[in-house]
């Protein structure tokens, strides 16, 4: 016997509330997350993958570094970096500027940085030899310290996987 068609179409609808609207973006965003970091841990976990990653690293780190680098010595890579003399011409510049300014105006200002920043790195040149001489560092060298260990740990581990293969 044949089904008789429905003479009306009833429509239900289901509304989430503010929670379980939260809770639906919160498992998407988790979902999202899961698919993009998948591929990386599994690249990761293998050696060639690895070795990929690091020799990316250290390419990118290498820029900033001599082509020696490996090399030298921490003190040379700092001398190489002279990251105290750029800091203390910048302070010397930032307030040679603002001096300069406050006599001169902008021509002042242009003057006194100039000034300023010729001052200050001849300043760190003095605390340096002072430096050599026995006085402690002013100045940390952490930042550079930082990328060179960096580097010499990519270096390292990249030596590493490649003597196992």
């Amino acid at each position: 016997m044949p089904k008789p068609k429905p003479d009306e179409v009833i429509r239900h609808e289901i509304v989430f509330g503010s929670t379980e609207r939260q809770i639906a973006k919160d498992l998407r965003s988790a979902l999202v997350v899961n698919k993009v970091i998948t591929p990386f841990t599994s690249l990761l976990s293998s050696t060639a993958g690895l070795l990929l990653v690091t020799g990316l690293g250290l390419a990118y780190l290498e820029q900033y570094l001599p082509p020696d680098w490996y090399h030298r010595t921490d003190e040379q890579l700092r001398d190489w970096f002279e990251t105290e003399n750029l800091a203390a011409a910048g302070v010397g510049s930032i307030l040679g500027g603002l001096i300069g300014a406050m006599f001169g105006g902008f021509p002042g200002a242009g003057l006194g940085a100039v000034f300023g920043g010729v001052a200050g790195s001849a300043t760190q040149e003095v605390a340096e030899e002072a430096q050599a001489g026995g006085v402690p560092a002013g100045f940390s060298y952490g930042s550079i310290g930082l990328l060179i260990g960096a580097a010499r740990l990519l270096k390292n581990v990249a030596d590493d996987l490649q003597n196992e293969n």
